[in-house]
């Protein structure tokens, strides 16, 4: 019986007792409660034994008894499965994983050509061959003429100059693997090579271009018709008052212009930054984000020779300074980019060649100010 449902009919026995009013039936009852109780200790002691043999029995681990006539193979056996349950099984697939290719390719984090080759002024001349160019070197002024005398002559200065056509060209191979690879974008990227290395020497040569043939006339070249009458600025380092030099020496009399650019090497830039007043301060407040030294736009273009740099010898030009517009790149011609598989078939080579046909030339006169480094 439950010991719960037992303790109540005790209770129960008792509140009869209290009823009781006869002496012989109080002791009756009595003595069967007495009972009930003993019982009902038995009952607890013989639960409480139990409840101590499985606690004992989970507490302590079962011994297995040793004896002398144990099978030695069987002891070797049991040794290896308790080696196997400690090693820890891991699936191949969670090693060994399928080689994986990204579905683009990284570009080059870094500009690669000068923005001066996007800034220029661009003539689009589609199937010309040569471009005529006429300046003005200045414009006459009147004169204070008395009753019956002469006029004043006040006739215009004219320059002249030509751009000739210059073709520029780029050569690219690639194997057949590349092309025919569907991950990978490599066709896209060659061709997006091809057009980068053409600006790349188009800036080069509207720096550098000596004016030869098939050749620009730089902004550099002695040959720069619209510059013979300019004289260049010599300075010997970068100095505080180097960038205002810079300024009042390019243009005319009357005022200074505005919209110019200073083009210059990336080292020169560096050490205009580091300019100090005797306080610590900065001489220059130079905006990296919109290319401005104190307000005055440049441009960094690594053909530039640095001024800083002891390998820049003496009587080099290192900087240009001037409006852009003065400067112009007649297309002669779109950009051509072919493709064949004739050239080398058997290796399985694809080619591809591209060219343009284009010139460039100073068209402002004194349009810009060069300068070069002084001993």
């Amino acid at each position: 019986m439950n010991l719960e449902k037992r303790k109540q009919e005790i209770k129960v026995r008792l509140n009869e007792i209290k009823g009781l009013t006869g002496v012989e039936a109080t002791l009756e009852l009595l003595e069967d409660l007495e009972k009930e109780v003993d019982e009902l200790k038995e009952e607890e002691e013989t639960i409480d034994r139990k409840l101590a043999i499985q606690r004992k029995a989970v507490i302590n681990p079962i011994q297995i008894e040793r004896t002398d006539q144990v099978n030695k193979e069987e002891l070797e056996k049991r040794g290896v499965m308790l080696k196997e349950a400690r090693v820890i099984q891991v699936s191949s697939e969670e090693i060994l994983l399928p080689e994986h290719t990204a579905p683009n390719i990284a570009a080059y984090p870094f500009a690669q050509v000068s923005s001066l080759v996007d800034r220029v002024k661009v003539v689009n001349l589609n199937g010309g061959e040569t471009y005529k160019k006429s300046f003005i070197k200045g414009n006459g002024i009147a004169g204070l003429t008395a009753e019956g005398a002469t006029y004043s002559e006040t006739e215009p200065d004219f320059g002249y100059l030509t751009i000739t056509k210059v073709k520029v060209t780029a050569y690219t191979e690639i194997t057949e693997e590349l092309e025919k690879l569907p991950s990978l974008p490599y066709q896209a990227e060659v061709i997006k090579n091809i057009n980068i290395a053409l600006k790349k020497k188009i800036s080069e040569q509207i720096l550098k271009g000596p004016g030869t043939s098939n050749t620009f006339t730089g902004i550099f070249s002695d040959q720069a018709v619209a510059l013979a009458d300019a004289t260049p600025l010599e300075i010997s380092a970068i100095t505080d008052s180097t960038l205002d030099d810079i300024v009042f020496a390019y243009g005319g009399d009357e005022e200074i212009e505005g919209g110019a650019y200073l083009i210059l090497n990336k080292n020169d830039l560096r050490a205009f930054a580091g300019l100090r007043t005797a306080e610590g301060r900065k001489v220059h407040t130079i905006d990296y984000i919109n290319s401005t030294i104190d307000g005055i736009p440049y441009i960094i273009n690594s053909h530039c020779k640095a001024l800083t740099d002891t390998n820049t010898s003496e009587g080099e030009y290192v900087m240009a300074y001037g409006g852009l517009h003065n400067y112009e790149v007649p297309i002669f011609s779109p950009v051509e980019i072919g493709k064949s598989t004739d050239y080398k078939f058997k290796d399985g080579i694809i080619s591809y060649k591209a060219s343009v046909f284009t010139g460039g030339n100073v068209v402002g006169y004194n349009g810009f100010l060069r300068i070069k480094k002084k001993a």
